[in-house]
């Protein structure tokens, strides 16, 4: 495995201010998917939109996902901006900059539908509820790909080196887990069990969490500097690229990883506010129950970073994501399980078996992926496509979001939790609502986890020794390609 020393590699080294700089900017989009995780929280048990709405909102979405993605992505991948300030050219940070205020509006808009249509079941204001849900969440939707397309594809290109990817992704780590507590549990209190003051409050704090966000995206482009030198010299049509993508067997397996970590994540944030109300807050006798449950969760989060870190550093990064499909697959099903026990305690430690596989794809996930468009730069079209592999990598992934979001509404109904008045009911008895519910939130994740475990282990095939190759190879290019970058641009100024 290549080292990350300056003495090794000027280019391959990045400075500390240029990672913290980065870093920092995974907060917004960690912060703006949390909240978006409680999406079904607000429209569902808060605003009323009937479930069949829901899935038509997500089916169209799912295919907007599918059609934007790709070709935002190559459009990207194909950006040629010359920063005078800098005096080099760009094709990354332009649209981070200047999409950071419009990402963090369409944020915010997604939870400010108007108020009269709460609880209204006539077809009217059903349609038109429908409308903002799905509107708003394709506005917001579009400017994710645009903003953390760009953001994403930073990273492989800042260095080739592994342990400094790795560097990077931790400190991202550090950033992104106020990013989910403060984005996710923080509202989560508020939408658990909402009220007119609870969702008031909830609001304001879309608002600041909006603002926020354009701080540290704008901060970022004034403080990481892209290497100009991959840019290719003449961009590539869509179709072509595609096709040139889809003969990387790596990202083929990527894509289905994707998809499946993306499921559980979602599916996850989706349920957990119906499950801690249906299915944990009948188990407790106080709200200190509720809290010794989350210590043992949080301790295994934080033990199985660092062994999951300690196999990807040790052995490979495939090994390390099969530690944690792995664990993951037998935690959730474990949860289900002990779920039906009704003791909140055995239920903790099926939750602690899941945390301590949860942390592992936010630190291997963009590294993981950046292996993959180094195999493509050096086996397939010799080119950086940063760009391009950011826009199709969601071809399942968004999806697969959509079908998470859907699930727990679609089975809550199914089983007779629905809005009724002005809150959801167990019209088919406690029993049916907290069945629908403990499948959303342990069997459904659980059996997927499983089969991304099979196809990952059975599949993958950066190895160890693959990876080690790789960077060898690829370090002597990365150089090469400097200098010749340095010496034509040099010229070109001398000319003009």
């Amino acid at each position: 495995m290549v080292s990350a020393t300056k003495e090794l590699s000027e280019t391959e080294f990045v400075p500390l201010k240029e990672k913290l700089a980065y870093s920092f900017a995974t907060m917004p989009g960690t912060f703006y998917g949390s909240v978006m995780g409680l999406i079904q929280s607000f429209y569902y048990a808060w605003m009323g939109l009937q479930n069949i709405w829901i899935v038509i909102a997500q089916i169209v979405y799912a295919v907007w996902n599918v059609v934007n993605d790709p070709i935002f992505g190559n459009k990207i991948n194909n950006t040629k901006f010359y920063n005078k300030r800098r005096g080099e050219n760009q094709r990354y940070i332009p649209y981070i900059k200047y999409g950071a205020p419009i990402f963090s509006l369409a944020f915010a808009l997604v939870f400010f539908p108007p108020d009269m249509l709460r609880g209204d079941p006539t077809l009217t204001a059903q349609v038109w509820l429908f409308v903002w849900y799905l509107v708003t969440q394709v506005a917001y939707d579009t400017l994710f790909t645009i903003v953390l397309c760009a953001h994403v594809a930073l990273l492989p290109q800042m260095t080739l080196d592994q342990k400094e990817r790795e560097k990077i992704q931790i400190y991202c780590t550090l950033f992104t887990l106020p990013g989910v507590l403060i984005g996710f549990f923080l509202p989560l209190a508020f939408l658990a069990d909402p009220t007119i003051e609870s969702i008031t409050i909830f609001q304001f704090l879309v608002i600041g969490i909006a603002i926020f966000g354009i701080v540290p995206y704008v901060l970022m482009s004034y403080l990481v500097r892209e290497h100009s030198e991959h840019i290719p010299e003449e961009p590539t049509p869509l179709i072509k690229a595609l096709k040139l993508a889809f003969k990387n067997k790596s990202y083929v397996i990527y894509l289905i990883y994707d998809g499946v970590s993306v499921f559980i994540l979602n599916v996850t944030m989706t349920t957990l506010p119906f499950f801690l109300t249906w299915v944990l807050s009948p188990m407790m006798s106080s709200s200190i129950d509720m809290i010794l449950f989350w210590i043992p969760p949080i301790i295994c989060l934080i033990i199985g970073a660092v062994i999951q870190l300690r196999i990807a550093n040790r052995y490979s990064i495939k090994k390390a994501l099969s530690f944690n499909q792995g664990v993951l697959a037998f935690g959730f099903l474990f949860t289900f399980i002990l779920a039906f026990t009704g003791l909140w305690y055995l239920v903790c430690l099926g939750f602690s078996v899941v945390f301590l596989a949860f942390a592992g794809d936010f630190i291997l996930h963009n590294p993981m992926r950046a292996d993959t468009i180094d195999y493509d730069f050096w086996k397939i079209s010799g080119e950086r496509r940063e760009g391009l592999y950011a826009g199709i990598g969601p071809l399942i992934s968004k999806p697969m979001i959509s079908v998470a979001l859907a699930t727990p509404t679609s089975l809550m109904t199914i089983f007779g939790l629905i809005y009724v008045g002005d809150m959801l009911q167990p019209t088919m008895g406690e029993f049916n609502a907290f069945l629908g519910v403990s499948i959303a939130m342990g069997l459904i994740p659980g059996l997927v986890a499983l089969i991304g475990f099979i196809i990952w282990v059975r599949f993958y095939p950066l190895t160890r020794e693959v990876v080690a190759e790789m960077k060898t190879a690829l370090l002597k290019i990365h150089e090469e390609k400097r200098k010749k970058y340095l010496k034509e641009f040099g010229e070109s100024n001398t000319n003009e």
